[in-house]
């Protein structure tokens, strides 16, 4: 028995209908501009600032940290939500890529068959998350192409957002 209902879908109709539901999805997406993204850098700097300095269990440590941030970015409050969004899913997507690769370069050290074995199943998934193809129908080529252009910065402090928040 399949796990679910839709397992047995043909996949090229489950992909027309992501993509068909990404682009429904990009009207509402907020067009992302280069003062936009510093808004939101600042936003993320600011908001870590304060975060990471709380001491653990300071129950307003994140409400002042995001007051703070949207202070800091000098952007809407719906920009911000709309554009952190957009940089989760980049900046992840990029992160889990590099891991990836790190992971790939290790088990292609390894000379028996289970890494060979598993190596190949990184290719698939490195093959897989390196594609920016979905995000783009989702938030617009114009988006990930300046997303692209910071992609060091976004993913250093998506890695430092997402300690703060699990220790928080």
């Amino acid at each position: 028995m399949s796990r679910s209902m839709f397992d047995d879908l043909e996949v090229s109709q489950a992909s027309a209908m992501g993509a068909a539901d990404s682009r429904t999805l990009r009207f509402a997406a907020h067009a992302l501009t280069e003062a936009d993204l510093q808004g939101l850098i600042r936003y993320q700097e600011a908001f870590l600032a304060h975060v990471e300095q709380a001491k653990p269990g300071e129950t307003a440590a994140l409400t002042t940290a995001h007051e703070l941030g949207l202070k800091a970015s000098g952007l809407a409050v719906k920009v911000v939500e709309l554009g952190n969004s957009m940089l989760r899913a980049y900046a992840g997507q990029r992160w889990t890529a590099r891991r990836l690769r790190t992971r790939l370069a290790e088990l292609e050290q390894q000379a028996d068959a289970t890494a060979a074995e598993k190596a190949a199943r990184a290719r698939d998934e490195l093959h897989r998350v390196e594609s920016l193809e979905p995000l783009a129908r989702r938030y617009g080529q114009e988006a990930i192409d300046l997303l692209n252009q910071h992609e060091d910065q976004l993913v250093a402090l998506h890695t430092r957002m997402q300690k703060a928040l699990t220790r928080a």
